[in-house]
């Protein structure tokens, strides 16, 4: 049965529309025998694209300050598909000691088996001069760390890459919307759209946006024949949370270094890990390569067994446990980043605790984090 088609009359609704579609239909047999060539900007198959994922795509890169965007459908997509474009067998990856566990899960299993060689480079680095091998072909920076929040000096690093013929690429999901790290000579920015972009803990996508029109075309064509692609309904979500972006940035970003201030009063916190927060260790970087911050904190407590720890967030009211941020809901989460890490600094059974600071009223927040150190400081 074949129904009506709508008048052509003009509807121009304030968002844009969500194009669901598989099927999209061509004029004449040499369009569709072509329609190969309209996998970079036309529309060949809705996997590939439709006007709404289209949309996104130019929104996202418009943020990230890149060129071109691909949606994929999540963070870690994003990550694992742009390496995979860029690495053959016997290529060497070099990694930021404090990438996220399942990015390293890939590096070390993954990539490992498909005969890439795998190092990592110490989380806070100013150079990798003596990790690049003749055969490096990317380095992979995530700026802050996502539970111990070290910063890269992305400058340097990436000349040193470039020098040696290899790509850079940043998990970009912390800076997202507060940094324009193409400027710094990031080749590749993999972001969760998850987090802040979409903003409400409803969505997971991902996006890869990269500085040159080559790199686009190259990655885009490798990910269609991954067949990895994203609904127009999700991405239609994802293009209303980038329309209160920085407005939620703004006002997450005032709560953390709030509630970072008062964490630091307290005598059961010995550190306070917040790069947007001044005596912060890593605050000069994050002042030469982010415009703000957000509200993610990660506190190590004097007590940080694991038992103690788990007293204080089992507890909570407002601060509910679980991975992921960017969202309007408060979130707590624990981490013993030792086994995850090739360079030390850590000790085997000692945690990090990373709050997400959400939009719930600021004293019921307070309150709940009185209670939570009432009950760590009781314990046993």
């Amino acid at each position: 049965m074949q129904f009506p088609v709508p008048s052509a009359a003009p509807f121009d609704a304030i968002n844009v529309p969500v194009h669901r579609a598989s099927t999209i239909l061509f004029a004449d047999t040499e369009e569709f025998l072509n329609r190969r060539e309209r996998l970079f900007d036309g529309y060949s198959y809705g996997l590939y694209g439709t006007p709404t994922t289209r949309a996104l795509e130019a929104a996202v890169a418009q943020v990230e300050g890149g060129t071109r965007t691909i949606v994929v459908p999540s963070g870690l997509a994003a990550i694992t598909h742009a390496l995979l474009t860029l690495c053959r067998s016997g290529s060497h990856v070099l990694a930021a000691d404090c990438v996220y566990g399942s990015t390293r899960a890939f590096l070390l299993e993954a990539m490992r088996e498909f005969g890439v060689q795998v190092d990592f480079f110490p989380a806070g680095a100013s150079s990798i001069a003596g990790f690049l091998r003749p055969n490096t072909v990317a380095v992979m920076l995530e700026s802050p760390g996502y539970y111990t929040m070290e910063i890269q000096d992305v400058a340097a690093i990436a000349q040193e890459a470039h020098r040696a013929g290899a790509r850079v690429l940043m998990d970009n999901s912390w800076g997202f919307g507060a940094s324009k790290m193409f400027e710094h000579g990031v080749d590749v920015c993999c972001t969760a759209l998850s987090k802040y972009a979409a903003g409400h803990a409803d969505l997971c996508m991902g996006a890869i946006t990269v500085r040159d029109e080559d790199l686009f075309r190259r990655i885009k064509e490798f990910v269609s024949r991954l067949g990895s692609g994203v609904s127009s309904d999700d991405a239609y979500m994802a293009l209303r949370g980038l329309s209160t972006l920085q407005t939620r940035l703004a006002e997450h970003a005032r709560r953390g270094l709030a509630v970072s201030d008062w964490l630091l009063q307290q005598r059961s916190v010995e550190r306070v890990l917040n790069p947007a927060l001044p005596g912060d260790e890593y605050h000069s970087r994050f002042e030469r390569y982010f415009s703000a911050g957000n509200g993610l904190v990660s506190v190590l407590f004097r007590n940080r067994g694991r038992d103690a720890l788990a007293a204080m967030l089992d507890g909570f009211l407002q601060f509910r446990i679980g991975a992921s941020w960017g969202s309007s809901h408060s979130l707590v989460s624990l981490a013993e980043p030792a086994p995850g890490r090739t360079h030390g600094g850590w000790r085997t059974g000692e945690y990090v605790v990373r709050f997400h600071i959400g939009l719930e009223p600021m004293e019921a927040l307070l309150e709940d984090l009185r209670a939570g150190l009432r009950r760590l400081n009781h314990f046993g």
